[in-house]
């Protein structure tokens, strides 16, 4: 209560010349308006004034003088100096001082919540500025990747000169993640392209396993039945000629028996070898048929033609066909030739070549048929 009696005191101090020269003068109307003007004071609850010619006067709360402490002051004589003509006592209000308390206390709460509001909202525009709105860029582009985008870098934008934090720690991460992810892509780009390759290698491989002869390397009975039919089809739309050449290695059986069945191979590489020498490249083509028989397409190619390249190839193996193994075998085969004729299907070509063949060998092999 220290505020308030410092209040009273001096409020005291200031009325006790005209508290004084009432008393002095003997004005109690005078003295009660006085300690009434006192008593209205919001710090003091009950004045009591005590002459000391005996009277008494009072003002407030009287139940006061019980409960809360007074102060008493002397009331000096307005012509003697240090003479008492009075005596003045005054109580404290409670409620005043209560009153007080909660008004300061009500202003510092303001006060303090006004502070606390204002550094609340800077800590959150700060939160805000450093912390939410870079993690919301983050999020919105990690919702926005996709496969094509991957790569794409994470641009953040951030206040200039600012101290670098756990949030540059995130963009240095996505830095580090995209970058392994464009080197997997590329080692994965490479393997893929690696093993396309391969793939490519072993299709081309099982294709020609499919297609070629193993032994001789020339086309195999599969292929030559798919790709006479595309010959003759073609040879119809365009009406150019296309003849069919059959070649059966005479007495073969006979070199199996007697020198077995490795020279026999190399016999059946070497006619194939003869063919590949004396036939047109990219345009005549050759299959193995059977196990000693060859069938050879000459597209663009008359019957007169085709007759003249079927001895040509006689005769060079018969002159020209070499066998290391055995110096001494002699190696011929007969020909059976026929051209296509419109209309015609591929099983009556080959049925054709295949009996001029017969001809050839009833004669004595080592011939073409027919002769021209």
């Amino acid at each position: 209560m220290t505020i308030s009696r410092c209040k009273s005191e001096i409020s005291v101090a200031q009325i006790f010349p005209l508290l004084s020269v009432s008393i002095w003068d003997i004005e109690p109307d005078a003295v009660q308006r006085q300690l009434d003007g006192i008593a209205e004071k919001p710090q003091i609850g009950f004045a009591r004034l005590t002459v000391s010619t005996g009277q008494v006067f009072s003002a407030g709360d009287q139940s006061l003088a019980v409960s809360t402490s007074e102060k008493s002051f002397d009331v000096p004589s307005p012509s003697r100096v240090n003479e008492s003509i009075g005596k003045l006592e005054i109580y404290e209000n409670p409620r005043a001082f209560y009153r007080e308390l909660l008004y300061s206390v009500a202003i510092a709460l303001v006060g303090y919540g006004v502070l606390t509001f204002l550094i609340c909202a800077l800590v959150i525009y700060v939160l805000k500025r450093e912390l939410e709105y870079p993690l919301r860029h983050i999020a919105q582009f990690v919702s926005a990747l996709t496969p094509d985008r991957l790569t794409a870098p994470l641009q953040l934008p951030r206040q200039a000169g600012h101290l670098r934090d756990e949030i540059d720690l995130v963009v240095d991460g996505f830095a580090v993640l995209q970058a392994g992810v464009t080197g997997y892509i590329s080692n994965l780009d490479e393997l893929v392209a690696q093993r396309t390759a391969e793939l490519e290698t072993a299709m081309a491989s099982i294709q020609r396993l499919s297609t070629i002869d193993s032994l001789t390397g020339c086309f195999n009975r599969r292929l030559f039945n798919e790709r006479i039919v595309q010959e003759l089809e073609r040879a119809e739309r365009y009406g150019r000629p296309v003849s069919l050449v059959f070649c059966d290695i005479d007495h073969f059986k006979q070199v199996n028996d007697t020198y077995g069945h490795l020279l026999g191979d190399q016999v059946l590489q070497a006619v194939a070898g003869v063919f590949e020498r004396y036939l047109r490249h990219e345009v005549d083509w050759v299959a193995r048929y059977g196990g000693e028989e060859f069938v050879i397409v000459l597209p663009e190619t008359a019957l007169a033609e085709a007759l003249t390249t079927g001895e040509r190839l006689r005769k060079a193996i018969e002159n020209d066909l070499q066998i290391a193994a055995e110096e001494s075998l002699q190696v011929t085969a007969s020909f059976g030739v026929a051209q296509h004729r419109p209309g015609e299907i591929a099983e009556q070509l080959i049925h054709d070549a295949d009996l001029l063949l017969y001809q050839a060998k009833a004669a004595g092999r080592n011939r073409v048929f027919p002769v021209l």
